[in-house]
């Protein structure tokens, strides 16, 4: 691996929500790890040394030049230097309290330096000391790397951690207290990339200005608040510390992927060919494994950046008339896309395909209870349309994103290549009038909520 490796240390005496140091904080590999380490412990051993050396600890960092991450730069030169105290000159003035973060002095040969602190009155950078240093002249460029990830790490901690769990695996100790009803979605397990509520087109992740809206705006109707109080610069930094925990994860998948022939059987038995397998698997393609795992994660996430995989509708939406929503109607409970096989023909979203059993994903086996399951196999429920809570948002444009390119990871389809765009767009007017006229429509074109005969209110009714 070529790629640039800087350590971003993180100072060991900040507290965590639960009152604990910094210090017992770590990462918590997928379970899959452990398995993997009863038939081949020396595997299991190398991917773990592999993802702390590309991706370190919660209390020192790694910024991995292969991943998209901005993990805060900043650059200067040096004015003077006496020892490890430099005098700079910064292109922009660093956060407050900036300290341990990566130093890379443009020397002839360049030096990996860590910061100490930084007066900014002064402007006197301080370096922790390093056995062997080369002194640095005056003129040497220099970059300081990582604040950016150790503010969002520290905001994760105070306000994430407890639910999302410090790996953002979704099983942080507060989690365990949302399990009072099956319906109710979990925390977010970040590792696997896959978010519900996005702006991007089918089969692409989410973009950066998606998961600040989640973060500013909080999902609607769960227990994910919104932080709308924080500062710009502080959701950035949080948004970039969940996208540096799901690229660990994703990578981590992609490498025990890898390594499958390497696990047991489901009765314990290792595999036959167990020596020839780590050699190959753990050994001598390990090292290229992980290098394609980490560019086709970046890739992914730099993808979901590019304006042109978003959903940007070109067909402006039509007045929410009466005919727009008779036809909106019409598609909803059409055999074509047939949204009322889950969410009902009331819209109340029981559906009649929640009385089947789902088939588990990459198997050939269905679930032992019938049900809709997310891609995290949680049992979830279409939305009940009439409350008019939309956990994506309510703005027609969140509707008609959703209609487009469906849910994420849940059995929400889009309907890009079904439907026109004018016929997506009467989809949203009906939706979003059913919590307020409801879903039915008599022979009137008139809506109504179900037990209600609101054409007898209508001249046209009477004698």
């Amino acid at each position: 691996m070529t790629t640039r490796r800087l350590i971003i240390p993180l100072l060991a005496s900040l507290p965590l929500v639960v009152g604990c140091a910094d210090y017992q904080a770590e990462f918590v590999n997928d379970e899959r790890v452990a398995t993997l380490a009863t038939t081949s412990p020396d595997a299991a051993s190398n991917l773990k040394n592999s993802l702390d050396a590309h991706f370190g600890t919660p209390n020192a960092l790694v910024a991995w030049g292969a991943l998209p991450i901005d993990f805060g730069e900043i650059g200067g030169t040096v004015i003077s230097a006496n020892g490890n105290s430099l005098r700079v000159s910064l292109e922009t003035e660093p956060p407050d309290g900036l300290s341990n973060v990566a130093v890379v002095v443009e020397t002839e040969t360049p030096q990996n330096r860590t910061a100490g602190s930084y007066n900014a009155d002064t402007r006197t950078l301080t370096l922790l000391e390093q056995e062997a240093a080369p002194a640095i002249a005056p003129g040497t460029s220099l970059r300081l790397i990582g604040h950016k990830l150790q503010a969002g790490r520290r905001l994760y901690m105070q306000h994430c951690m407890h639910c999302h769990g410090v790996t953002g695996d979704g099983n942080g100790p507060t989690a365990r207290y949302i399990r009072n009803h099956r319906f109710n979605p979990l925390p977010r397990d970040y590792r696997r990339g896959l978010f519900k509520f996005t702006s991007t087109k089918i089969g692409f992740y989410a973009s950066r200005d998606d998961l600040r809206r989640t973060v500013t705006q909080g999902l609607a109707g769960t227990y994910m608040p919104s932080f709308l109080l924080l500062k710009t610069d502080e959701l950035d930094a949080i948004v970039e510390f969940i996208r540096f925990l799901a690229m660990r994860g994703e990578v981590e998948r992609r490498l025990l992927d890898h390594l499958q022939p390497l696990m047991p059987s489901d009765d314990g038995t290792p595999p036959s060919d167990l020596a020839d397998l780590e050699k190959e698997l753990a050994v001598d393609t390990f090292n290229q494994a992980f290098a394609d795992a980490a560019s086709l994660v970046a890739e992914k996430w730099v993808n979901a950046e590019d304006p042109d995989n978003r959903v940007i509708p070109t067909t402006p939406r039509p007045p929410d008339t009466g005919k727009s929503r008779i036809r909106g109607r019409s598609l909803f409970v059409d055999t074509k896309i047939n949204c009322a096989k889950c969410h009902g023909e009331g819209g109340r979203g029981n559906g009649a395909v929640l009385k089947d059993r789902q088939k588990i994903p990459g198997t050939d086996d269905k679930y032992p209870t019938p049900g809709l399951r997310d891609d995290w196999h949680k049992m979830i429920q279409p939305r009940n349309l009439t409350s008019g809570i939309f956990r994506g948002g309510r703005r027609p444009l969140d509707v008609f994103r959703r209609v487009t390119a469906g849910i994420k990871a849940t059995p929400m389809g889009g309907f890009e290549t079904n439907l026109t765009e004018s016929e997506r767009w009467d989809i949203v007017n009906y939706v979003l009038s059913i919590p307020i006229d409801g879903a039915f429509i008599d022979e009137h074109g008139h809506q109504y909520h179900g037990g209600d005969r609101s054409h007898a209110h209508h001249d046209h009714d009477k004698p």
